[in-house]
């Protein structure tokens, strides 16, 4: 028989304030480093994850690279 299935962890945020776009583009990219280097070293390879995560900072960046020609 199969084990029994668990539901994944739910997390709420307890606060919340408000951060710049530039805070968040350099938040992004540590983090995106970091989950880079752990994440292809334990799952071989897997990348949806990084890949989607890639795309939000490139959309980040396009966004502040055109608020900043207006």
């Amino acid at each position: 028989m199969d084990p029994l299935l668990s539901p994944p962890v739910r997390i709420e945020a307890v606060s919340a304030a408000p951060i710049t776009k530039k805070a968040t583009q350099k938040r992004l990219e540590a983090f995106l480093e970091d989950f880079q280097s752990r994440s292809t070293s334990a799952q071989g390879g897997n990348t949806a994850v990084t890949v989607q995560l890639q795309k939000l900072a490139d959309a980040l960046k396009e966004e502040r690279k055109k608020k900043k020609e207006n």
